[in-house]
């Protein structure tokens, strides 16, 4: 991934949106969303290529959210 960062780069099915410094994902609470708020832009991205773009499974959000669609 090379260049700016798009929202349809994201594979994780829990992501909602980035921006500058910041990564909105879905939350574990109901009709809820959480936004990540970066120290700086850097930290974002890397975040965002790592996790939201690639070894989603891996990232700190993921298995709460995923276990509210286990019993399902």
């Amino acid at each position: 991934m090379r260049g700016k960062l798009c929202d349809r780069d994201a594979k994780c099915p829990f992501f909602c949106a980035h921006m500058r410094q910041a990564v909105i994902c879905e939350s574990p609470i109901p009709e809820s969303r959480l936004k990540i708020n970066f120290s700086c832009t850097k930290s974002k991205d890397t975040q965002y290529k790592i996790f939201c773009c690639g070894d989603y499974k891996k990232c700190e959000l993921y298995s709460p959210n995923a276990e509210k669609y286990e019993d399902e």
